[in-house]
C-alpha cells in the first residue's frame, strides 16, 4: 500500500510539473506576441505631416533613376540622396514631393555600412498649393535617405512620350539625373539633351545622364522622353526581378492614400494560429491528466491494525504474549513476534 501511495504521489507531482511547463512556454508566447503587436503598432503610427517644410534642411547630394516600362509598364523612379550636416539631431522628419496618385513603394533610411534601406512609416497629403504633387513626410534618423515609386505618364501605343518633372521642397547642391533606356526602345531622344551617356554591360541598358548642379528650394527639372517601342512588354519579366533580387517581390504594393497611409510589418498569422495550437494542447493535456489521475485512488486505505490488548486482558486469554498480544505457539517460551520471555496461558 505504500508503494502505491507513492506511486499515486508521483503521478500526482509529475502533473503539476509538466502543468506548471505549460503555463510558463504560454505565457511567454502570450508575452513575445504582446511585445511584437507594441511594436507593429508604434510602427503603424502615423508620421504627422509637416505643416510647412523645414526650410533648414538641405541636401548636399541627390541622384534620381527614371526607369521607363523596367519590370512593369508603368514608370519606375528611385530617388536617393543624403543631407547637408545640420545643426538639428535625429531623428527628424523630411518632406518629399512625389506625383500626385503615384504608388510609393517605400519611404526608407539607409544603413550607410551595408547600403540597406529600411523603411519606415510615413504619411501622404495632397498639396494643397500645387495639384500636381503629394506630400510625403516620414522620419530619418540619419542622414541618408532613399524612397521609390511608379507612376503612369505614358501617352501612346508604340510611339510613347511622358514629361518627368522633379520638384524638391529643400535647396540641393549636387543632383545628378539619369533616365534608362528601355531594352527593345528606338530612336529614343530627350529635351533637353542629356550631358552623357553610359552602357550597362551586364544588363544591356543605356543611362542617359544630365549633371544638373544645384537646385534651389521649391525649384523643378524637367525632361521630355519620346521614343518608340512595339513591345508592349517591360524590359524586364517580374520573375527575371525576382531572381536577380533573391527575393519574392509581391506583384503589386498599394497606393499611397492621400489621407495619409502608412506602411508598417504586422504580427504574422501563423504566429495567432500557433497560440491557438498551444491553447488547444494546454486545455487537452491539462483534461487527459485530469482523467488519468481519476482513474488512480488519490489515498490508499491504510492496513487497520488493531491495538494489542491490554495486558489485563491478556491474563484471561491463554496462550498470549504478555507484551504485544500476539498468539504464542504451542510450548513457546518467547514470542515469536517481540521476543518477550513468558507467556499467559488459560487455566
Amino acid at each position: 500500500m505504500l508503494t502505491e501511495t507513492r506511486r499515486v504521489n508521483d503521478n500526482m507531482s509529475g502533473e503539476w510539473k509538466w502543468t506548471r511547463l505549460w503555463c510558463v512556454g504560454l505565457l511567454c508566447l502570450c508575452l513575445c506576441l504582446f511585445s511584437a503587436n507594441v511594436q507593429t503598432a508604434a510602427a503603424q503610427t502615423p508620421v504627422p505631416p509637416a505643416d510647412e517644410p523645414d526650410t533648414n534642411l538641405a541636401i548636399q547630394q541627390l541622384r534620381i533613376q527614371v526607369m521607363p516600362e523596367f519590370d512593369d509598364p508603368r514608370v519606375l523612379v528611385i530617388i536617393q540622396g543624403r543631407l547637408t550636416a545640420s545643426d538639428t539631431p535625429f531623428p527628424l522628419p523630411i518632406t518629399f514631393r512625389v506625383p500626385r496618385g503615384a504608388q510609393i513603394n517605400q519611404m526608407a533610411v539607409m544603413n550607410v555600412s551595408t547600403g540597406a534601406t529600411i523603411s519606415q512609416p510615413f504619411d501622404a497629403q495632397p498639396d494643397p498649393d500645387d495639384p500636381r504633387w503629394t506630400l510625403v513626410t516620414y522620419t530619418l534618423d540619419n542622414a541618408h535617405f532613399f524612397y521609390e515609386y511608379y507612376h503612369d505618364p505614358l501617352e501612346g501605343e508604340a510611339d510613347k512620350q511622358f514629361t518627368y518633372t522633379f520638384s524638391s521642397p529643400q535647396p540641393i547642391s549636387d543632383l545628378l539625373l539619369e533616365i534608362q533606356q528601355p531594352l527593345t526602345a528606338v530612336d529614343f531622344t530627350l529635351d533637353p539633351p542629356p550631358t552623357v551617356a553610359r552602357f550597362d554591360e551586364a544588363m544591356g541598358f543605356t543611362y542617359h545622364q544630365f549633371n544638373a548642379g544645384a537646385l534651389a528650394a521649391g525649384g523643378e527639372m524637367t525632361v521630355a522622353v519620346n521614343y518608340t517601342k512595339t513591345n508592349p512588354e517591360p524590359s524586364l519579366s517580374r520573375e527575371q526581378m525576382m531572381g536577380m533580387q533573391g527575393s519574392d517581390e509581391p506583384s503589386g504594393m498599394p497606393v499611397a492614400a492621400e489621407t495619409g497611409r502608412t506602411t508598417s510589418n504586422t504580427v504574422p498569422d501563423w504566429a495567432f494560429v500557433l497560440l491557438g495550437a498551444v491553447v488547444l494542447a494546454t486545455v487537452g493535456g491539462f483534461i487527459w491528466k485530469r482523467t488519468q489521475a481519476g482513474s488512480v485512488p488519490t489515498t490508499a486505505a491504510a492496513p487497520r491494525v488493531s491495538a494489542p490488548p491490554k495486558v489485563s486482558e491478556l491474563e484471561s486469554v491463554p496462550g498470549f504474549c504478555t507484551q504485544c498480544g500476539a498468539t504464542l505457539k504451542t510450548d513457546a517460551n518467547f514470542c515469536h513476534v517481540c521476543g518477550t520471555p513468558g507467556r499467559v496461558d488459560l487455566e
